[in-house]
């Protein structure tokens, strides 16, 4: 099991491919190369953070902590609040009216791409850079014609055209965890469960966990590995202590008992599953 401590890492920033401050806490990493790959952080975003219309090869779930994050016009990811951006799936263009703090995941969809790790992002961004402009999220080489930031830095990377899968929604799926009932988890006293969503033949499953001071919540091993983010309260997962916005990796088949040291909201998150 890996878990990540906010207090222990630092703010940074991660490439430059999009325009304005955007700053995150990188929290935690899957494994490069891989379509399940992800990666995990707490992001906050400034007023002058903004992006152009666009879509992605991968998917993105983000969890809303505090202000508002925008992400269409009209449209935004606030505290308490859940939305999940399929592959493919267009959205923006992002203008944002003040700042705000978000977990984001970003993983390989369903369409078994993956997801370009941020090294490779950083790597790709200033190769482009050198011989290029990134202005207003959109890149323009010496011929001038413009191109999605994140687009041509992936066309870099991988020394081939983007291919986008077809998208299975027509926008980014919005959801308010609170509007839904506590169901007891049956055999845990003192935990409950409310299940938000499950996405594709992969099985991404997103569901949100209470637990009462002193409760013991065991996720059963699974084909894939659960993201477990803490909204609220505290955990101890086997023996590692994890905090507010903390949050741990259950591997594939791996047994993990969550204890609460206070009263606690989860978000977990079961990462889809790929034929080896």
């Amino acid at each position: 099991m890996q878990a990540a401590d906010p207090t222990r890492i630092d703010w940074t920033t991660v490439s430059g491919h999009r325009a304005g401050r955007i700053e995150f806490k990188r929290l935690l990493q899957g494994t490069p190369g891989r379509p399940d790959n992800f990666e995990l952080s707490l992001v906050r975003t400034f007023p002058d953070y903004a992006t152009p219309r666009h879509r992605h090869n991968f998917d993105q779930i983000r969890c809303g902590l505090s202000g508002a994050m925008n992400y269409a016009p009209r449209k935004d990811v606030v505290a308490r609040s859940v939305a999940y951006f399929p592959e493919g799936t267009f959205y923006g263009p992002q203008r944002m009216a003040g700042e705000s703090l978000v977990f984001l995941l970003q993983l390989g969809g369903a369409s078994g791409q993956g997801f370009m790790c941020y090294e490779e992002l950083q790597a790709g961004h200033a190769a482009l850079a050198a011989r290029g402009t990134f202005a207003g999220g959109i890149y323009r080489a010496a011929d001038g014609r413009p191109r999605d930031g994140y687009e041509a830095v992936w066309e870099h990377v991988h020394g081939r055209p983007i291919a986008y899968p077809s998208p299975r929604f027509e926008e980014p799926i919005l959801m308010w965890p609170a509007h839904g009932a506590w169901v007891p988890s049956r055999g845990e006293p003192g935990v409950a469960t409310k299940l938000l969503g499950i996405f594709s033949e992969r099985g991404l499953d997103l569901r949100a966990v209470r637990l009462e001071p002193g409760a013991v919540y065991a996720p059963p091993p699974g084909a894939g590995a659960r993201l477990l983010l803490v909204l609220a309260g505290a955990v101890r997962c086997d023996t590692q202590e994890i905090g507010l916005h903390g949050a741990a990796c259950q591997a594939a088949g791996e047994r993990i008992c969550v204890s609460s040291t206070a009263a606690t909201e989860l978000l977990v998150i079961g990462l889809p599953v790929f034929a080896d």
